[in-house]
């Protein structure tokens, strides 16, 4: 089943430019968030560290414009690529999606690096984030 999805290019006061990769948790109202220093990878190929933030509502995760000073994200959010996507696999440590955008289309993984190492608090939340090579 689809569901949408949006890139936000966030230029934000206090963390810089980052984009925000936000697509709609499966059987919930909220929408999951991933932070990225960097335009995300469209090629495959190319990885990405990301890291998750916090879920939001609706009506916050499509949100365009100014964010006040003073706020929590201060700064302005454009869409860079927006679309529909499948989810076709979502766990804490995996998610895979199929974007259907102008920018991310094709699959991607979501990996979660605490599969990786010790699972300590901060690697819970730091995924690494790429294009597959082909359908699988």
């Amino acid at each position: 089943m689809s569901t949408p999805f949006v890139v936000h290019k966030h230029e934000a006061l206090k963390k810089g430019l980052h984009y925000d990769i936000r697509f709609q948790i499966p059987g919930d109202k909220n929408w999951d968030s991933f932070a990225s220093n960097h335009i995300p990878p469209t090629q495959p190929g190319l990885k990405e560290y990301i890291i998750k933030t916090t879920i939001h509502s609706e009506e916050q995760a499509l949100f365009v414009g100014e964010i006040p000073k003073g706020e929590y994200g201060a700064g302005r959010l454009s869409i860079w690529d927006e679309g529909s996507c499948d989810i076709i696999k979502y766990s804490k440590s995996h998610i895979v999606i199929e974007f259907k955008g102008k920018h991310l289309n094709g699959r991607y993984h979501f990996i979660s690096t605490a599969v990786f190492g010790k699972k300590g608090d901060w690697k819970k939340k730091v995924y690494m984030f790429f294009k597959s090579k082909d359908k699988e």
